[in-house]
């Protein structure tokens, strides 16, 4: 019998915005793509995907977005999981954008940091909602996050991106992270353990970290003069892959979910921005073809999934974190 993986579709719920535009603090957020979510949610059904929403507070505050929010909750296989972006979170900061590094929330002073959290969480539950998984909006989390979500009943933060980190000042650094989802033991009797759940982003080799030190050393000189990654990507030889329905690399994801198999991760996470839906909601998606690409490539990935019913058993984050901990403990 093939070793069951868990998969799961998750979908960052939130505003449209240029990213490169900055953080803004007080412009009136758009969040008029969240409309599409039910034709996305359809197509889901249709394949007995099961989704977790990671939605944030500008789609809460609107009355229109959080009421498809709270539709979406009562259909089955689909979990509302808490997201927030910290520049327009109350409580706002004085200033018309904030920089790169207080975007990330782990960044903040740990008393506006709680308080923006405390926001999001008190806004989910006036409305009925009640999270227990998390994604730190720019994949931001920290210790001390983490045990505001354990205090309040979260068990599963699914904000790693592993093998990675970016040039933003105060970026995360997940370099040190692999396909596995962590456990954190309770803190006491009556308390589960967290897991950390982290998203599927790697490259078409099984030896994963052998191959990003190659393609790290073809990024510096003199390798790099000889334009080495490009031709190790046309080549096939190593290229970078991510489970995204809307990044360049998420065109390699059939190939890529071989290779997760063949690793043996217990769980493997796709991701979408909801706001990669409508034309101009972010920059991955500046035209309808654009668009149109994205819903291609969840139906590709849907149907892939239901060829290989041996092999993968759909669950939401918490349903993921939940099995995982039976297992642990049993």
């Amino acid at each position: 019998m093939a070793l069951q993986t868990y998969a799961t579709i998750t979908v960052d719920t939130e505003e449209e915005w240029d990213w490169h535009s900055g953080y803004p603090t007080r412009r009136p957020p758009s969040v008029r793509n969240i409309s599409e979510l039910p034709r996305f949610q359809e197509l889901c059904d249709r394949f007995g995907a099961a989704v977790t929403y990671f939605v944030n507070h500008a789609v809460l505050a609107d009355s229109q977005a959080r009421s498809v929010i709270q539709q979406l909750a009562r259909r089955p296989n689909v979990e509302i999981g808490f997201h927030i972006h910290p520049w327009n979170t109350p409580p706002l900061d004085p200033r018309e954008a904030v920089p790169p590094r207080e975007s990330f929330l782990h960044n903040l002073p740990w008393q506006l940091a709680r308080a923006k959290l405390e926001t999001v969480y008190t806004t989910f539950q006036d409305n009925g909602l009640r999270p227990i998984s998390y994604r730190g909006g720019r994949y931001s989390t920290s210790a001390e996050i983490q045990n505001w979500l354990r205090d309040h009943g979260f068990i599963a933060d699914c904000s790693i991106l592993p093998f990675t980190t970016w040039k933003d000042e105060g970026a995360p650094d997940f370099r040190y992270r692999d396909f596995m989802p962590l456990r954190h033991a309770p803190r006491h009797p009556n308390e589960r353990g967290f897991w950390e759940l982290p998203l599927s982003f790697g490259v078409n080799r099984t030896a994963t970290r052998l191959w990003l030190a190659v393609l790290d050393r073809a990024e510096q000189p003199p390798w790099c003069w000889l334009h080495s990654v490009g031709l190790l990507d046309r080549l096939r030889i190593v290229r970078k892959c991510w489970l995204n329905f809307e990044h360049p690399f998420g065109e390699r994801m059939l190939g890529f979910l071989r290779v997760l198999r063949q690793i043996g991760v217990p769980t493997v996470v796709w991701s979408v921005h909801s706001s990669s839906f409508r034309v101009g909601g972010n920059p991955y998606v500046p035209t309808q073809a654009a668009v149109e690409a994205v819903w291609k490539r969840i139906e590709e990935a849907l149907a892939e999934v239901a060829r290989r019913p041996e092999e993968f058993t759909w669950a939401t984050s918490a349903q993921v974190a939940q099995q995982l901990e039976h297992a642990a403990c049993a």
